[in-house]
């Protein structure tokens, strides 16, 4: 068995609503600020909670591996390029890293035609860099919660500055609450499937 085999697992997790799940199905209990620690199977696991972005993913990453962190994992949301993508549908590779949100079919497709890729988020890449840099094993376990032929434009507006209290006034409107309840509905779906793809990983 190798040294990081032995050596805590490191969860970067963006966001309470993508680890929700998570924290229902396994005993992490707080360490510090967004730092939260389980054992899971035998195996002692760290989880951050980042913040969304590429930023703050590399942040989570290395104050993971300077707690000691033997392993890094990828874990929430990405948003589906290919129509082959369903909601609740692992990604593990060819994830395309973007800074602001995909909207649109045609946003999509002009990524995936760029970067190869099949699915989209804003933190992964970040993650392997910084692990790679510092010498440990990345792992990704992403889980598709919208789906390539899906309009997100009305949610983030049309511009390329992402603003989540501008989204929260849009989220006001009635016009916009179905797609919200589907968005929300596809999530909770989401969401479920990272806490069965974390309980398979940490058994592997």
């Amino acid at each position: 068995m190798g040294t990081s085999a032995t050596k805590p697992i490191g969860l970067i997790i963006p966001t309470r609503w993508e680890a929700a799940e998570v924290f229902r199905r396994f005993a992490f209990r707080k360490i510090s600020a967004a730092l939260y620690k389980a054992d899971i199977h035998g195996r002692p696991v760290w989880l951050c909670l980042s913040g969304v972005g590429r930023e703050a993913a590399r942040l989570a990453a290395a104050r993971l591996v300077a707690e000691g962190a033997g392993e890094l994992v990828s874990m929430g949301f990405c948003g589906a390029l290919v129509s082959e993508l369903h909601v609740g549908d692992l990604v593990t590779d060819r994830l395309a890293a973007v800074a602001m949100p995909v909207r649109n079919a045609e946003e999509r497709q002009a990524l995936t035609e760029r970067a190869n890729a099949i699915a989209v988020d804003m933190e992964t890449q970040a993650i392997i860099e910084e692990g790679t840099r510092r010498g440990v094993p990345i792992h990704i376990l992403r889980v598709v919660s919208d789906e390539c032929q899906d309009d997100l434009t009305p949610l983030f507006g049309s511009d390329n500055r992402f603003s989540a209290w501008k989204m929260a006034l849009r989220l006001l409107h009635p016009a916009l609450w179905p797609l919200a309840f589907r968005l929300r509905r596809h999530s909770l779906m989401a969401r479920v499937r990272l806490a069965e793809e974390l309980e398979r990983f940490s058994q592997a």
